[in-house]
């Protein structure tokens, strides 16, 4: 029995025996991995490669981890294709990572995009995300995205039937030309806007409400609204035609997804906007469900304002039609009154609750005022030349005080007016709040325009004739806001000297002081006083040389703030007139104007000259936001005349003067990026205590800055002048010097005149122009613009300032003998007092870097000019003009 146990227990063990050798034996033959190979790379380096496999030599053999190499290799999407190969090598097993990488795209050509540049492409690519670049690697759902994207594109720009495929071009073994083929396909614009379901508003108000998707028309052609788009019109029905249901109580509005059918439609018969002739037709569907009023409106939580000072302002009470539009406008309002009152963080919680078995919606605001910020710090950065001292003073808020909102707002266009700077935006200042201790700190940040300028200026009108000038300008001297500026032109007509100089804040004071000093020469020959009429010299063929009026003297002026934008000012000017270099027999003439005003009324005593001593009070607002180009803001300036009288001074007149501008962004075409602006300049003068308006104080339009298709000035009166003719010594006639002279006479005894028609200025001035300025790109410019302009004489008893010639202002029909040695009446049809004149056409501007003030060229074309029949005169059909500075 022993030996049967112990058979039996070696047979047992035998079989365990044989049970596990197996496996024992197995495991101790199990490979390794003798290599890993890498194999088909070639910009790849192999290091990069290895950094992503965890299979390493030595390793046990791995299927699974050899199987997540593969895939970790796949998501570097560095790859066109990726595979393992393995074999037996003297050790081990052998991995090679066979790869096949992508292309490099060295070049990306669009061929057949017609409605929109390479540049739109790269921008749009780049607002889509697309990640597609020259020298980027191929990657085929970048190219998939970027087919998509031009797509985009082509629907964008009206081009919905077109088509985009891509191609690929070898270069070399690693790099590819990547070539979108673009099939823009026919023009389709929207033909029409129809809704359905509506019954509140008709059609037409619902497609006068859409801002962004138009039909095609003339205005909608230069805007490009007329393209449809999907995305523009979801946004323009949730801005504007779910607005003005919500303004009339339709709280609960549903609009449904738009219905787009291309279709041939009529083309209407307007050249240039006829419609295309595949239309996109489009149906809106709406359920305008029902009308609700206001309920309860509360505002809780509101420590600062009380309750029933704010709710007025939503311009609604119970049982009214809800109107959102006015709860918006409200709410923006209560936002700027605490930001006025330092409250940055102010917020707001509303809820609404709408009860549809009374249609009516309870609106309540829980107000989150937050703490009240004082100011810490206000800084400046970027104004290197410009003091600190010279912008803080312009600030209306001071460190330490409670923050204000609008009076920041405020400040920084102040800053703008300074014309220092370019223009400050709001994204060029920065309130930084603190709420650990309740503080702000206030960083305004400016970059400088040049200090000062020295500008050459030149050109040819028909008073000033041809000239040159320099001219010096400092608005900022030293860096302390003082404002100096010297000119000096000459021509053959004039000749100017002037130094000027502004302390805007006199010793820190708000105290504005300046002077001027001037030297002026014009002289008046037979083309700028007689405009063509007169002579020219038989020996030059130019116009004669007549006289000269030379005006020199002195300002001084002063202006204080008043209240908000308003200011008062006053000047006083000394000057002396003289009248020189008269031509021989023209003394009536050249003197006339001065003997009215001279004590004893002689020519002698006008040979000394006048005198003026005048003081101007004025009174002026602006809010423009910049001194030379502004975009937005008026600006009304009040001013009056007084000279002589109590001033003493050799005349007395008293003229009121108004000028009114306005600029305003336009929303409209250009989404503000574009100014239209707007002035009317009037004004009148009269002479008191019997003393007449001098000639040279008359008004004048005309010119570049009034109305530009006429010559400076030339816009007046016309008058037949009549001078007396007196023998002259030796035989003949001469122009009359002095009263006693023997004056010369006809046959029949009557005394002889000489007869010249002359401009003769108005009392009275209306002037109006109107701009639209559009920014090209940098410094150019264009504006068209539309002038028009009168002066009229309304006194006749204020002309008595041409000596003893007789004046005969040219208003329906005169008749007057033109020479002494002509029999013949000539009779002068036509109206010249107080004719309007018009002008329109456009400029282009170029801002000039160093004189910091725009080039102009005026290409003007003058659709109300004056005709003086018998006498051969018309004023220009055109004109063109050069010049610097704006009209105004």
């Amino acid at each position: 029995m022993t030996q049967l146990l112990t058979c039996r227990l070696w047979v047992y063990f035998s079989l365990v025996f044989l049970m596990l050798a197996p496996p024992i034996a197995l495991g101790q033959r199990a490979p390794t991995i003798e290599r890993v190979d890498i194999a088909g790379n070639k910009r790849v380096t192999e290091d990069t490669i290895r950094f992503y496999l965890q299979t390493k030599s030595g390793d046990p053999y791995d299927e699974q981890r050899i199987q997540a190499d593969f895939q970790a290799l796949l998501r570097l999407k560095s790859f066109k294709d990726v595979r393992v190969e393995e074999k037996d090598g003297s050790s081990g097993k052998i991995i090679t990572f066979h790869v096949e990488e992508w292309p490099l795209i060295r070049q990306i050509e669009y061929i057949g995009n017609k409605s929109f540049s390479n540049s739109d492409i790269l921008e749009h690519f780049k607002n889509r995300k697309v990640g597609l670049t020259v020298d980027s690697q191929y990657d085929p759902g970048k190219v998939n995205l970027a087919t998509r994207a031009l797509k985009e594109l082509l629907d964008k720009n009206g081009r919905p039937m077109g088509t985009v495929k891509f191609e690929t071009e070898e270069i070399t073994s690693t790099a590819v030309k990547l070539k979108f083929i673009i099939e823009e396909g026919e023009k389709v614009r929207i033909g029409e806007i129809t809704f359905s379901g509506n019954t509140v508003f008709s059609d037409g108000k619902l497609r006068d409400t859409l801002k962004l998707t138009k039909v095609r028309g003339i205005i909608s052609t230069f805007k490009g609204t007329d393209k449809y788009d999907p995305l523009k019109l979801e946004a323009d029905l949730e801005q504007n035609v779910r607005k003005i249901y919500q303004e009339h109580g339709y709280v609960k509005l549903i609009i449904g997804t738009p219905k787009a059918e291309v279709k041939d439609g009529p083309r209407g018969i307007v050249p240039l906007f006829r419609k295309t002739k595949e239309q996109f037709f489009i149906e809106v569907p709406l359920v305008e469900g029902d009308q609700y009023t206001l309920g309860e409106l509360h505002i809780k939580d509101s420590t600062v304002f009380k309750e029933e000072v704010l709710l007025p302002l939503f311009g609604m009470k119970k049982g009214d039609v809800i109107n959102f539009t006015k709860v918006r406008d409200a709410l923006e309002k209560f936002r700027s009154y605490y930001g006025a009152l330092g409250y940055i963080n102010w917020s707001y919680l509303p809820e609404q609750n709408i009860d549809d078995s009374k249609k009516t919606v309870d609106i309540t605001f829980t107000f989150q005022e937050d703490k009240q910020f004082n100011i810490n710090r206000i800084e400046f950065a970027g104004n290197t030349r410009t003091r600190d001292k010279v912008m803080r003073r312009e600030f209306l808020l001071d460190e330490k005080s409670v923050f204000n909102s609008k009076l920041l707002e405020l400040s920084v266009l102040r800053l703008n007016q300074l014309g220092f700077f370019e223009r400050i935006e709001e994204k060029d200042y920065e309130v930084r709040p603190n709420p650990a201790t309740s503080e702000v700190d206030i960083t305004v940040k400016v970059k400088e325009k040049g200090q000062q300028s020295i500008g050459l200026t030149g050109g040819t009108s028909g008073i000033s004739g041809s000239f040159v000038g320099i001219t010096y300008t400092s608005n900022n001297f030293r860096g302390k806001g003082q404002r100096i500026e010297a000119d000096v032109t000459a021509g053959t007509r004039t000749t100017n000297i002037m130094f000027s100089f502004t302390e805007p804040y006199f010793r820190d004071s708000r105290l504005t002081l300046g002077f001027s000093i001037f030297n002026q020469r014009l002289r008046y020959d037979t083309f700028n006083t007689f405009f063509g009429f007169g002579n020219v010299s038989t020996s030059t063929g130019k116009p004669l040389e007549l006289f000269n009026r030379k005006t020199s003297g002195i300002t001084l002026s002063g202006s204080y703030p008043l209240w908000g934008w308003w200011r008062a000012g006053a000047s006083y000017t000394l000057q002396n007139i003289t009248i020189t270099d008269i031509r021989e027999g023209l003394d009536t003439y050249a003197l006339g104007s001065l003997t009215p005003f001279t004590p004893t009324g002689s020519f002698q005593a006008a040979l000394k000259g006048i005198k003026r001593s005048q003081i101007t009070p004025s009174l002026s607002y602006n809010t423009t936001d910049h001194p030379l180009d502004p975009k937005h803001g008026r600006s009304v300036s009040l001013s009056l005349d007084i000279a002589g009288g109590p001033l003493q001074g050799d005349f007395n007149l008293i003229r009121p003067n108004f000028e009114v501008r306005q600029f305003v962004p336009d929303r409209f075409f250009s989404g503000r990026r574009n100014t239209m602006a707007f002035r009317l300049l009037a004004g009148y003068v009269t002479g008191f205590s019997g003393t007449p308006i001098p000639l040279f104080d008359r008004y004048y339009s005309g010119g570049e800055n009034l109305v530009r298709g006429f010559d400076i000035r030339s816009v007046s009166p016309y008058a037949v002048i009549a001078s007396p003719v007196c023998s002259a010594p030796g035989g003949g006639v001469k122009t009359c010097t002095s009263p006693d002279e023997p004056r010369d006479r006809s046959d029949a005894g009557q005394p002889l005149y000489s007869t010249a028609i002359n401009v003769i200025g108005g009392d009275m001035l209306v002037n109006a122009n109107i701009e639209y300025r559009i920014p090209i790109a940098g410094p150019l410019a264009v504006a068209a613009f539309f002038d028009a302009g009168t002066a009229r004489t309304l006194r006749r008893s204020q002309l008595g300032n041409f000596g003893d010639g007789r004046v005969t202002i040219i208003e329906g029909t005169q008749s007057f003998m033109p020479t002494t040695s002509s029999a013949e009446i000539r009779v002068v049809s036509g109206n010249t007092n107080g004719t309007i004149r018009t002008s329109t056409g456009a400029e282009i501007l170029f801002q000039l870097p160093v004189v910091n003030v725009p080039f102009r060229l005026i290409l003007a074309y003058n659709p109300t000019r004056m005709v003086v029949k018998d006498l051969d005169f018309k004023e220009p059909r055109h004109n063109v003009q050069f010049t610097i500075g704006r009209a105004f």
